[in-house]
């Protein structure tokens, strides 16, 4: 490294004089998030920290941006002192987006960036759990779960899955159940997963 004490001297036959610089090199900041990862998944409702490594002489400042703008108190998160680490208690939705880790020091300005999608675990909305029908009437079965990404459906009657055939009809989002001309042996516990 350059970094040091530099020295230039004049000499001649009636004395000497020397003049000392102190150089100091400056490096401009690198940045990267935790082990270089550009995506993120977060689960809604649990915690998530992002990390930002930071190198340069002197040390950069770190600040922090979602979406192009400086993280404030309404985004519920929380910067470490040393500005590295950016803590996110309880994930919702509205935490989804590029997040940008920033570092500045008087050699210049880099930023590393992590894309943030949130997932919401599946959950089914409760509905009737008796259901009535004539023989030979139609039983009409929901599941109405939700969840980020959308959950996959499936369909049992007792403990055997419930495989699409002659008489029932299965919507495309598997969310509703039809059994047409219900019979006896349609009688049973249904459930969904």
């Amino acid at each position: 490294t350059d970094t040091g004490l530099y020295t230039c001297t004049a000499t001649n036959t009636a004395g000497n004089t020397s003049l000392s610089y102190s150089l100091h090199v400056q490096a401009p900041p690198q940045l990267w998030i935790g082990d270089g990862e550009r995506h993120l998944t977060a689960v809604a409702n649990t915690s998530l920290r992002i990390h930002c490594h930071a190198m340069g002489i002197p040390p950069p400042q770190i600040q922090w941006l979602k979406d192009g703008h400086p993280l404030g108190e309404w985004d519920d998160a929380v910067v470490s002192e040393d500005g590295g680490t950016l803590l996110i208690t309880r994930v919702g939705l509205g935490h989804e987006g590029l997040y940008i880790c920033q570092g500045t020091n008087w050699a210049g300005v880099a930023q590393a960036e992590v894309q943030v999608v949130v997932h919401v675990p599946p959950n089914i909305e409760p509905s009737p759990v008796d259901l009535a029908v004539p023989e030979n009437g139609t039983a009409s079965l929901e599941c109405l779960a939700s969840g980020l990404p959308a959950p996959y459906i499936t369909w049992y009657k007792g403990h055997e899955e419930l495989p699409a055939g002659p008489g029932q009809t299965l919507s495309r989002d598997g969310k509703y159940l039809e059994i047409q001309r219900a019979q006896l042996s349609d009688a049973g516990r249904y459930r969904c997963v």
